[in-house]
């Protein structure tokens, strides 16, 4: 490896972070390869040399890479061990599926974010909710500064995009408390689980929600709040989805 005199210094997590993200990306491409063609190959071993002129500041070690011809350079040497299909098939995450959104997709999160979710496995908002339930802190896995909660927002917007969602029936049951039931699909997503919502309100007052899933909505109504003929129902699901119906009474 070698490049112009003067090449900026660089850290070597930052590089072997760099190298192993580009290989996690090849390896993903042979899985999905693999999905329509068998692999029937090995990678063999790799072997990578580095000439090197190191610097250590008393706080940070950083690297300069020789240029050609340059002498006295420290060398490093990095040994990649082989994988076989096998290995691939049983160490590689599926592919990104159309349920899902992966994080290139996603607009509003910059470049240096998108890399540090890479380096870290996390390709597809899927990765990212399990993240989330793990409770790991993106400030702790990286040296570089990331703002959580403006992600989380951009990844709920895009989590929300891929799923809509949609009113197939609703129902007014006197049985006991009146409630209100609405059917559908991604009415309330698993993300929103333990948050405030969804919000309901019926002709502009506030009526709690029962249950909520992904398929139903029930909510408690006072028929008091229930006018002759249009009445307007609105349903915050999420901070990404207002749901607006007119019902008729």
């Amino acid at each position: 490896m070698t490049v112009a005199r003067g090449s900026a210094s660089w850290k070597l997590n930052s590089f072997l972070d760099s190298l192993i993200l580009e290989l996690d990306r090849a390896q993903d491409t042979l899985a999905v390869k693999g999905v329509n063609r068998p692999l029937t190959y090995t990678v063999k071993d790799v072997s990578l040399e580095l000439q090197l002129f190191p610097a250590f500041d008393g706080r940070e070690l950083r690297f300069t890479t020789a240029a050609p011809g340059e002498t006295g350079a420290a060398k490093i040497a990095l040994q990649l061990g082989s994988i076989t299909d096998r290995q691939i098939r049983e160490t590689t995450k599926n592919p990104v599926t159309a349920d899902d959104v992966a994080i290139e997709a996603v607009d509003g999160i910059d470049d240096d974010t998108k890399q540090v979710l890479q380096t870290i496995g996390v390709t597809s908002v899927k990765d990212f909710e399990r993240m989330e339930r793990s409770r790991i802190d993106l400030g702790q896995v990286s040296d570089r500064k990331v703002d959580y909660s403006r992600l989380a927002n951009l990844i709920g917007r895009a989590r929300r995009r891929a799923a809509p969602p949609a009113v197939r029936a609703a129902s007014l049951s006197v049985s006991g408390p009146p409630a209100l039931t609405i059917q559908g699909e991604n009415l309330a997503l698993a993300s929103a689980a333990g948050t405030e919502f969804p919000i309901a309100y019926l002709n502009g007052t506030s009526v709690p929600v029962l249950e909520a899933s992904a398929r139903e909505l029930r909510l408690q109504v006072d028929p008091q709040l229930v006018h002759d003929g249009a009445n307007e129902l609105r349903v915050l699901l999420d901070p990404h989805a207002v749901m607006t119906l007119e019902l008729q009474s």
